[in-house]
């Protein structure tokens, strides 16, 4: 009876001081639960819950929280307790198609990094893979809002993280070399087209920033990078970057010793022509090379080249003649005119000489005619001639690989701006390279529609499928609850259900 007496007491006296305090008198009017005080906080008034205990004869108050708010003239009762604020829509078709993709990627990275390395170097592949170019501060935002985050949870990707992660990777460079030699030594036997390509490269800090030939012309720095690829699986075996002034002809060299390629078909184009070091690399065991000869080499009218006249057997095209040489050295050489090639040209030039001033210069016209439609290989192998030239159509796919890599993946620019970051960079967009090929293989095996059912690459391409599947979310409707799928329209249901997503 007296506590409660003395406690009204209390709040009483507490009332008069509250009163006195910066809390407006019409909010401290408004109708609240009993037992409680005002506390302005910054903008708001906070509710708080009071009672009192007895301490050294004496009544002592005690405040037990926050209970509510004064909002807008109103009490307003907290309820709920504090959300976690997770997000709770996820991007998943366009991620998912990349990750089905991703085979034994992870474990081949897991022989040679940590497992969390490997784990965070596939992730933000497949970030690229999956969305096309993005700065490392966007990785973050893209990796919690994709559900790439349930699939590989715990992976750091701030802006900070990602910095210092390429950095280390790329210090620790024999780790990347490693990685490319076991996969070139999964490729051994088999044929390997080499190539390379220029992408724009600004640096101030890095070695490999320098001008191309073709970079004076369009006044930007390039970095080179030289590729390998299966022209089988149309998948890339392994990349290295380098300065951008460098000649083809003379990064061969180093790429062929530095990743150990040994048991190889290597097919080149002109531009790697580099006698002196392919008699050298020719010597090595299992290790062959196909050579274009260049149109002007002596060999072609020493060892009459430009005559083919033998049908190229079990070629779906019936218009490729072809020859096929022993040279005095051991060697061999493949001599193959595209008649249907060599009529296109023929007739261009004969078109382009009439336009010039004095018109045609017969005698060149006659020396050229003779080199329309033609091309002229050198192996040091007995090879088939089918397998020979097949082998070369085939280096053209490293093209389409190349498209892919600047369009698919936006990554013909490259952002980063030392040397450990560009290798550990060039690693991740690799990789990216390789998931986005065994996508575009998944895509061209296939078919939908309900009568004559068509590959997918036949009808949409690869971006506006990735654009389709990214409508394709994932949600929880109940905090810590399950995830389902989101409502999809019927065409992208029906493209979900051929993908197997």
């Amino acid at each position: 009876m007296y506590l409660c007496i003395a406690y009204i007491r209390y709040i009483s006296i507490y009332q008069k001081k509250e009163n006195n305090m910066p809390v407006p008198a019409e909010i401290l009017a408004v109708e609240r639960p009993k037992n409680t005080r005002v506390k302005k906080s910054g903008d708001r008034y906070l509710v708080i819950k009071r009672t009192c205990k007895r301490v050294g004869g004496r009544n002592v108050p005690v405040e037990l929280g926050t209970i509510g708010e004064i909002v807008n003239g109103k009490y307003v009762e907290k309820r709920a307790a504090p959300r976690s604020k997770e997000i709770e829509i996820k991007d998943y078709g366009e991620v998912v198609l990349n990750d089905k993709c991703t085979g034994d990627l992870l474990q081949e990275l897991a022989n040679v990094w940590d497992i969390a390395d490997a784990k965070r170097l596939l992730v933000i592949a497949l970030l690229r893979s999956s969305y096309g170019d993005m700065r490392n501060r966007d990785l973050e935002m893209r990796y919690q809002t994709s559900f790439l985050s349930e699939m590989y949870p715990g992976v750091a990707l701030s802006e900070n993280a990602v910095s210092s992660f390429l950095s280390g990777i790329g210090a620790a460079y024999s780790l990347i070399v490693e990685f490319m030699r076991n996969r070139i030594a999964a490729f051994a036997g088999g044929k390997m087209v080499v190539d390379g390509m220029l992408k724009d490269y600004n640096s101030e800090t890095s070695s490999f920033s320098e001008f191309s030939r073709k970079a004076m012309k369009k006044g930007s720095r390039d970095v080179s990078l030289m590729y390998a690829f299966d022209p089988v699986s149309k998948e890339p075996i392994a990349v290295k970057p380098y300065q951008g002034n460098m000649l083809d002809s003379t990064a061969i060299e180093d790429f062929i010793e530095e990743y150990a390629i040994k048991r190889a078909l290597m097919i080149f184009d002109k531009g790697f022509h580099n006698d002196a070091y392919f008699e050298k690399a020719e010597k090595r065991e299992g290790l062959s090379c196909i050579i274009p000869l260049k149109s002007n080499s002596k060999l072609i009218a020493n060892y009459e080249l430009d005559d083919p006249a033998e049908k190229l057997k079990g070629y779906d095209k019936s218009t490729v003649l072809y020859k096929k040489v022993r040279m005095k050295s051991g060697k061999w050489l493949y001599a193959y005119r595209d008649t249907r090639t060599a009529f296109e040209q023929e007739t261009g030039y004969i078109e382009r000489a009439a336009k010039k001033k004095g018109g045609m210069d017969s005698a060149k016209y006659l020396e050229k005619k003779r080199r329309f439609g033609l091309i002229v290989f050198q192996c040091k192998d007995n090879l088939d001639p089918l397998l020979v030239y097949q082998a070369y159509l085939g280096r053209w796919d490293i093209e389409v690989m190349f498209d892919m890599y600047k369009n698919i993946i936006d990554r013909d620019t490259v952002n980063v701006q030392t040397d450990y970051r560009l290798y550990a960079t060039e690693l991740i967009n690799f990789i990216s390279v390789i998931v986005s090929t065994r996508v575009r293989r998944l895509l061209s095996q296939t078919k939908i529609g309900n009568q004559k059912k068509k590959p997918l690459t036949e009808l949409y391409s690869q971006k506006q499928i990735l654009t389709y599947l990214s409508k394709y979310k994932m949600v929880r409707t109940v905090e810590g609850g399950k995830w389902h799928t989101s409502k999809r329209l019927k065409y992208i249901e029906e493209l979900c259900d051929a993908l197997g997503i």
